[in-house]
């Protein structure tokens, strides 16, 4: 359904209500569909056009349902989503900003990305267009009070990136110039070529489409406030946003939103369309808020609003003035209440310290340096296990006799810090040893609260937590470390992490010890710079390496790359490489990995190239050998039936019954000799002669088979059924014709003679194997299991040739064929007298990529 694709609102706007009686009917339609409403941000029929491939792409993802796309205008896409009549929305930033806080719309599933000159852009932005023969339009500022076109004023790339721009400038863009909203970015150059207004406000990439369709006056304009950006290939006047957003509806189930989402992320490369990851609105967020529009602007104070835009600064003076008299009138009322409210308030912030200190555990103290006085609450005499009571009167001795003597030597040292102001306060991490007689960990931190009239320190105030428990977990986290280093070192190769920071140093946190023998050098090198392990690499690689590690980055996907580094040692060594990329929070990546030396699989496989190259070339040299001899043999075997059949016209009645025994011996075997030149003729022909690979009917291949066949189909009276879905396959029509009158000719010279002869022919896809298999299954005399391996081999025969005929090369011409394309050929049978089935498999290819 192309719903409203050729309506347009008129200024009397009476086909509104026609589009909302059109979807009113939409709830007839049947749930299996979906419906994308998109803006039309120009004609709706070139708009549906242009974003078809989206509706292809989800369909790709639904293919039991319906996928309807239809461009509205943005009232009309509103209208929709408020009557519930669309699942998606493909609209401009602004648009989708507005309806997710008005309506309970999705976040972005997927951002728009366009092709052009081998980009693919996901960003936009604004053009201020003139006409290139007013000299006197240079700069923006230019523009100030005259007529400017627009498509609208809710559109992103014709208005409001273009305002803010002005209102970068220092102006208010709605009282800079005069505008004229003329419905869509077509209309705005038309004008503006017309000569009908003075500039212009269009979209980015609206004058490419023009210049690429060929249109006429496009090179009558000129851009202002153009500005450069290394990777935006279209012109533009204003900052850049993101494109269009992709969102769903409530209606929509998250299982169908995660699917719609893969389906428009994997969009081929080389479509018309794509789509990228959601991308991050926040700049056009700030625009908006900026210039106070939907869904930013003050809607609840519109008389605020236009007081502030026509009285300007003064609407503050007198705001001023009048908030400084009720300011006046109120303060009395305040230092009244604040004089009596101060003590309940001192009181409840004490209260509610004691029960942050209690719920957080911790033990508070209080020290007076000068004095050695100290002060401890509860909790700190429990971490050791005693009652407070217990250890009165306290004095810094009293820490001092719990605290390890180690540590206590960090604790002076780290005070002594804090005092001469090296420190902005003290923390240590140190052990006490309990009542029960083991050592707790605490974290004791505190600060200089008081000094004296001479500026040295008088109070100290701090805490006490308990972290064993982290103390224990990390001593057995740096156990459970220290055994896995010592297993990374048993590998082959290196376990690694690697660290690229936002500022782009890189480096090796961790290494296994096996780093040096790939790279030539220690891990504390490679923890500290990666200058030489990237020197390394060998020049011709080191490039598409570092593209591998940017592309990684970027798309959080597994690093896997095979390159040559050059060893210190002076060796060239192969290095195969994987990881598995982490954002971390300060925005760099970090990726944790292993290395291996492949050097000699790498070698191995050069060597098993050459050897298929070496067999591949022996077996052409030999099929064509086959050929020739084939064919230059028939003709001496020609001769000597020739002259046999001379010998018996002149000599049939002269000779005996041993004469002629001889005669009959030399004439079969010459014969039978010629059929075996025949078929190995045949065979050295496949691949070499007959029809080029083309997309064609495999159909059709069978049933011209099947003519050919018809006199020995009539003659056995043979049944022949056909079923499946056949398909479509790349491959010489000729072979395929060859290859089903084969293995449908052996069932019918294979067939028994006690029943009817029953042929059945099938094909089936294996979507997991990407192949088609094809079954010819008979009733006929069937195959002995041990003989089952001799088939398909040349001149392997299973029978005596008096009982039946043949050469034995028919079923060795399958095997070549289905081997020339990449196929698998066997048979199956249940023994002799059970009937046999033949298969074979073609791969499921849509395109002719070149000779097989």
């Amino acid at each position: 359904m192309q719903l409203a694709a050729s309506i347009k609102i008129t200024k009397q706007g009476w086909l509104t209500p026609l589009v909302l009686a059109l979807l009113l009917l939409l709830p007839c339609i049947a749930q299996a569909s979906l419906t994308i409403g998109v803006f039309a941000y120009r004609d709706a029929s070139a708009v549906e056009q242009e974003f078809a491939p989206v509706a292809d792409a989800v369909n790709s993802a639904f293919p039991e349902r319906t996928v309807e796309l239809s461009a509205l205008s943005l009232e009309q896409l509103e209208a929709a989503i408020e009557a519930g009549h669309l699942d998606f929305v493909l609209t401009n930033p602004l648009h989708f900003l507005t309806i997710r806080h008005q309506y309970d719309v999705s976040g972005a599933l997927a951002t728009l990305s366009r092709p052009y000159a081998g980009h693919r852009l996901n960003a936009l932005g604004g053009v201020i267009v003139t006409h290139a023969d007013r000299d006197a339009l240079q700069q923006l500022e230019d523009l100030e009070g005259l007529v400017i076109g627009m498509p609208g004023k809710r559109f992103l790339g014709g208005y409001l990136t273009q305002a803010y721009e002005i209102y970068q400038h220092g102006f208010r863009p709605e009282r800079f110039a005069i505008y004229r909203e003329l419905g869509n970015h077509d209309a705005v150059i038309q004008a503006l070529i017309d000569k009908d207004i003075d500039a212009g406000f269009v979209r980015t990439g609206t004058l490419e489409l023009w210049q690429q369709e060929g249109r006429e006056g496009i090179d009558q304009l000129k851009v202002l406030n153009a500005q450069q950006h290394t990777h935006f290939p279209f012109e533009h006047s204003t900052r850049l946003y993101p494109e269009w957003s992709f969102a769903a509806l409530p209606r929509v189930s998250e299982e169908d939103k995660r699917t719609v989402s893969r389906a428009l992320l994997n969009m081929p490369p080389g479509a018309p369309l794509g789509f990228v990851a959601p991308m991050d609105y926040l700049r056009l967020e700030e625009t908006a808020r900026a210039l106070q529009v939907p869904p930013y602007n003050p809607v609840n104070a519109p008389l605020l609003l236009r007081l502030q835009r026509e009285l300007g600064n003064w609407l503050w003076v007198f705001t001023v003035l009048l908030s400084g008299l009720i300011v006046s009138l109120l303060l009395l009322g305040v230092l009244y209440w604040r004089g009596r409210k101060h003590l309940v308030k001192i009181k409840e912030q004490r209260q509610a310290l004691n029960h942050i200190l209690w719920g957080t555990a911790a033990g508070t103290w209080e020290w007076n340096v000068q004095t050695g006085e100290t002060r401890f609450n509860e909790r700190w005499a429990e971490m050791v296990g005693y009652r407070l009571a217990e250890l009165q009167p306290t004095t810094i001795d009293t820490w001092m006799t719990f605290c390890h003597p180690d540590d206590l030597a960090r604790s002076n040292a780290a005070l002594q810090d804090h005092f001469e102001g090296r420190l902005d306060s003290y923390s240590v991490e140190a052990r006490m040893r309990h009542r029960d007689g083991h050592w707790v960990w605490v974290h004791d931190r505190g600060r200089i609260v008081e000094r004296d009239e001479a500026g040295a320190p008088l109070w100290m105030a701090g805490t006490h937590t308990d972290i064993t428990s982290r103390k224990e977990a990390e001593g057995e986290a740096f156990e459970v470390t220290e055994q896995l280093k010592k297993l990374a070192t048993l590998l082959p190769g290196t376990i690694y992490q690697y660290h690229l920071a936002p500022s782009g140093h890189a480096c090796f946190p961790y290494a296994s010890p096996g780093i040096e023998a790939i790279y030539g050098v220690t891990i504390e090198e490679a923890a500290s710079d990666i200058t030489r392990i990237f020197n390394a690499i060998h020049p011709d690689d080191r490039e598409a390496v570092a593209e591998s590690i940017r592309l990684s980055a970027e798309t959080l996907t597994i690093w896997h790359a095979n390159y040559r580094v050059n060893h210190p040692n002076g060796k060239l060594l192969w290095i195969d490489g994987i990881a598995m990329p982490e954002r971390l929070s300060d925005g760099g990546t970090m990726w944790h990995g292993y290395l291996r030396d492949i050097t000699a699989a790498h070698l191995l496989q050069k060597e098993r190239d050459e050897y298929r190259e070496s067999l591949e070339k022996s077996n052409q040299e030999l099929e064509h050998f086959a050929y020739a001899a084939s064919h230059d043999l028939r003709q001496p075997l020609r001769m000597v039936t020739s002259y046999g059949q001379l010998l018996q016209r002149h000599l049939g009645d002269t000779l005996d019954d041993d004469g002629r025994t001889m005669l009959h011996y030399m004439q079969d075997g010459a014969s039978r000799i010629d059929n075996m030149l025949l078929s190995l003729l045949e065979y050295s022909r496949v691949g070499r002669k007959g029809q080029p690979m083309q997309m064609m009917p495999l159909k059709a291949s069978l049933e011209e088979a099947l003519h050919f066949l018809k006199p020995s189909i009539d003659q056995a009276q043979a049944q022949v059924s056909i079923t499946g879905s056949w398909p479509e396959v790349v491959a010489s029509p000729d072979e395929m014709t060859r290859l089903f009158q084969n293995l449908v000719g052996n069932a019918l010279k294979y067939c028994a003679t006690d029943k009817p002869v029953m042929i059945d022919i099938a094909v089936t896809e294996l979507v997991d194997q990407s192949c088609w298999k094809i079954s010819v299954c008979d009733n006929g005399i069937g195959i002995a299991p041990e003989q089952i391996t001799r088939l398909f081999k040349v001149f392997q025969r299973l029978h005596a040739r008096e009982k039946y005929e043949g050469t034995g090369v028919g079923l060795a011409i399958c095997r070549k064929i289905v081997d020339r394309y990449n196929g698998h050929v066997w048979v199956e049978s249940a023994g002799e007298g059970k009937g046999s089935c033949f298969f074979f498999t073609l791969p499921i290819k849509n395109t002719v990529e070149g000779p097989v």
